[in-house]
């Protein structure tokens, strides 16, 4: 409990001082604390996700805290949605949605294994288990959780083109998150139903490698059909044959390692 109390304490402070964090930045990028200090502790020192990027030239590769970045345009999704049309439409969403999902899985999933992302004495928080019950019973967990899962998605979601997160709420079930300019209902509206099936996914599969739990998601409420802002929802899921597959997909993609390949 008291390293929660010391990191909630530094992150408000830096919250509280915003033009101090922003002459902290060049301090952040320096080469010896760049290789060093880990990722969010970086970010909360005024670094951007431009500033996180690590960038391999010879290998011809780009990833963020260890993990892997695919880094594409929004015109891509547009591209996706019709291509995978030929599929009809529970084809083109479920292929969509398990694309979402595996992705959103493995980014999350493999940002802790890389252990990169956070100081050492703060991985057990999120990796010893049951950590939807600390979250939920805990006020002080609950708030360092929050504010941890903002700067996340700050730096891969709002930084990186997506849209933005303006809630991702884990305080009950079901578990929500809104995104206000979603780059599938930008491409892809005015729809007359939800259309955001990639991030739909890619948001229960954040959720499943977070929490430990498997979760499904859907979209509930859509910009492309007029709605402020898309909200999702992620509830327990149900052992489908589908879902089963998917499972077996996430854990299959954790496995693989390329780095033979690049010797």
């Amino acid at each position: 409990m008291l390293k929660v109390k010391i990191a909630l304490a530094l992150v408000e402070f830096c919250e509280r001082h915003p033009l101090l964090i922003k002459c902290m930045r060049p301090v952040a990028n320096v080469p010896v604390i760049k290789d060093r200090v880990p990722l969010l502790v970086r970010a909360y020192m005024g670094a951007t996700s431009f500033d996180l990027h690590d960038v391999d030239v010879n290998m011809g590769r780009i990833g963020i805290g260890g993990v892997d970045e695919i880094m594409f345009g929004s015109e891509l999704l547009w591209v996706l949605h019709r291509i995978l049309d030929r599929l009809g439409p529970e084809g083109r969403d479920l292929a969509l949605y398990d694309i979402g999902f595996l992705t959103g899985y493995y980014e999350a999933k493999d940002a802790l294994r890389k252990d990169k992302w956070a100081p050492k004495v703060f991985l057990p928080l999120m990796t010893e288990g049951n950590l939807l019950q600390r979250v939920r019973s805990d006020a002080l967990m609950a708030s360092l959780f929050n504010k941890v899962l903002q700067m996340e998605t700050r730096i891969i979601i709002n930084e990186g083109g997506w849209g933005g997160v303006v809630e991702f709420d884990y305080s009950s079930t079901p578990i929500r998150a809104v995104l206000a300019n979603s780059q599938e209902s930008t491409w892809l509206g005015p729809a007359p139903e939800p259309v955001c099936s990639y991030f739909a996914g890619g948001a229960a599969g954040h959720a499943s490698a977070i929490t430990g739990e498997w979760f499904q998601g859907r979209e509930v409420e859509c910009a492309s059909m007029g709605a402020d802002r898309c909200v999702f929802e992620m509830v327990p899921a149900i052992e489908t044959p589908d879902e089963l597959a998917r499972r077996s997909l996430a854990e299959e993609l954790l496995e693989l390692d390329p780095s033979p390949w690049h010797k």
